[in-house]
């Protein structure tokens, strides 16, 4: 069974991280996003895996052969203009279509796909696709996708309960029959919702309100970092390698100070008060820094004053 995962994008609602910083290089519990998806592929069986890049490649590379070489396989396609899921797919359909079907997960979610329902629900109605859904938050927008019975009739329209698509799927190689021949294309509105309007296809749906992760602004990142620290506290979750619970924080092994309810990175010094925060590798808060609901990013030095709310970067602020 072989895994794709989507890493091509800008990271645009992130920057000035992602100015420097490829969007799924983004750590979160101390994990890089990207790792996240590898992981739950791993647990899966899968070890044969397509990743596509465009924005920042060598990092993406050289994390996951590094991190991940003695585990799995790994085939980049490098787009030099982002494709669309469509066209990213279509570009690797020669290490895809080998096998009657494929996984495919965002890069920048963190989930935990349930990969055996998912092939199950596929296979049982013989669908070009199944997907994972959501009862989308209240008040949060979305594209609503209706399911009805286990499958999914439309895309922004249709009949059954309006849900949110998680970002992940299985796909039959049948899809690549439907695919057009063009460099760039979305899956959704060119070939899903055209197979479901023409009835040629079936899709199905697979409902999932587990843990699950959108990291597209910096108020998701930080709600996201809380939410799996708590459950990395309760013991839900495992803390990451190299890194260890201290009192109600995970900081890496390499870390020193102290920090309430916060994750601290690899090779950071704490010096200040650090609180209901989360810092990346190599920062160092000074004595009288007074750190609170901030997200401080690779390489910062805070120097004494307070910081509340921000995403600081070595060169910028921003409030969140």
């Amino acid at each position: 069974m072989k895994g794709m995962i989507l890493a091509a994008g800008y990271g645009t609602r992130l920057r000035p991280v992602t100015h420097t910083l490829p969007k799924p290089m983004v750590p979160l519990l101390n994990r890089p996003l990207i790792a996240w998806a590898v992981e739950s592929f791993l647990e899966a069986g899968v070890r044969d895996l397509v990743v596509n890049l465009h924005h920042l490649p060598e990092p993406l590379e050289r994390y996951l052969s590094d991190a991940y070489g003695d585990r799995a396989s790994f085939f980049f396609s490098r787009e030099e203009e982002i494709l669309g899921t469509g066209g990213g797919i279509r570009r690797v359909r020669p290490q895809l279509e080998s096998e009657e079907e494929f996984f495919l997960v965002n890069g920048d979610t963190v989930q935990f796909p349930r990969w055996d329902a998912l092939r199950e629900a596929r296979r049982a109605i013989d669908a070009v696709a199944a997907l994972t859904m959501r009862h989308a938050p209240e008040n949060d927008k979305f594209t609503p996708v209706y399911l009805d019975r286990g499958q999914i009739t439309g895309f922004g329209k249709g009949r059954g309960e309006a849900m949110m698509f998680a970002g992940s799927h299985i796909i039959s190689r049948r899809i690549f029959q439907h695919l057009p021949e063009k460099e760039f294309s979305g899956i959704v509105e060119h070939a899903y919702q055209p197979l479901l309007d023409a009835q040629r296809e079936k899709i199905a749906g697979v409902v999932d309100d587990g843990l699950w992760f959108d990291i597209g602004t910096p108020q998701r990142y930080l709600s996201a970092s809380r939410e799996l620290l708590d459950e990395t506290l309760r013991g839900a979750l495992a803390p990451v390698p190299q890194s260890r619970i201290e009192g109600d924080s995970v900081v890496h092994e390499s870390a020193r100070g102290n920090a309430s309810h916060s994750v601290i990175g690899a090779r950071t010094t704490i010096e200040g008060d650090v609180r209901d925060s989360t810092v990346w590798d190599d920062c160092h808060i000074a004595n009288g820094a007074i750190v609170e609901g901030c997200i401080i990013a690779h390489g910062v030095t805070l120097e004494p004053g307070e910081y509340r709310n921000q995403l600081i970067v070595p060169t910028e602020s921003i409030a969140i």
